[in-house]
């Protein structure tokens, strides 16, 4: 009998020591998870002017990307990351042919800070391995670049909630990167991360395509409202 209560004491013991390592897994698994908040409603106004009749931007006349997604939005979209680093980028005019019918526009334009990269480290990353990105693609009348976009916008998939834009589209329906139209604007979005979303079981694509691209293109909507 006394062997007997022995053993269920030490089984007692092992259950307890087995919850134990259970609860400090999943509070850890917890703690590693990446929350997504929402890109502000509202942000200062582009610095882009009116523009009629087929009237395009010079790229050298283009806002600054980083204007467009802030240090301020990248924090209130990823809250939990660190080491936010922003770094902007000079692009080339795209060679669009409609825009072409406008002297003011010349191939070899280029804008001095046409694209903003952010990197940055999120829960469960050892070293700063998220990357978010926006690159301005072309500024021009509305109408303009709505005639473009539908005509010779890369990508055929429509881009999941489109809050913020008139309208977006993917290369292909797991791409991570947008390319939208919003009024004036056509631009780009993307990012990547190793990071695990809350509620997700691993760090799929789909995950910062569903829940980070969206906040972003909503962050540039907000500078053109």
């Amino acid at each position: 009998m006394k062997t007997k209560r022995i053993g269920q004491f030490a089984l007692f013991g092992v259950l307890v020591a087995s919850a134990s390592v259970l609860t400090t897994l999943l509070v850890s698994s917890s703690a590693e998870e990446t929350s997504v908040g929402k890109a502000p409603s509202h942000g200062p106004p582009a610095n882009v002017p009116t523009l009629k009749d087929g009237k395009i931007l010079p790229p050298d006349e283009w806002p600054d990307a980083c204007s467009l997604v802030t240090q301020e939005d990248i924090a209130a979209i990823l809250p939990d990351a660190e080491e936010i680093q922003q770094a902007d980028r000079p692009v080339s005019a795209r060679s669009i042919k409609e825009f072409r019918s406008d002297s003011s526009w010349k191939p070899s334009n280029r804008a001095p800070s046409g694209e903003c990269d952010y990197v940055m480290r999120l829960p469960g990353e050892t070293y700063s391995a998220t990357q978010a990105w926006i690159r301005i693609d072309a500024v021009a009348d509305p109408k303009l670049i709505s005639r473009y976009f539908e005509s010779g916008a890369p990508g055929t998939n429509p881009g999941g909630s489109t809050d913020g834009a008139d309208k977006c589209v993917m290369a292909f329906a797991l791409d991570q990167n947008w390319t939208c139209r919003k009024g004036p604007l056509l631009f780009t979005v993307g990012g990547q991360t190793t990071a695990t979303f809350e509620g997700m079981p691993d760090a799929a694509p789909f995950n910062w395509r569903d829940k980070v691209t969206p906040e972003l293109v909503r962050a540039v909507g907000a500078k053109f409202t």
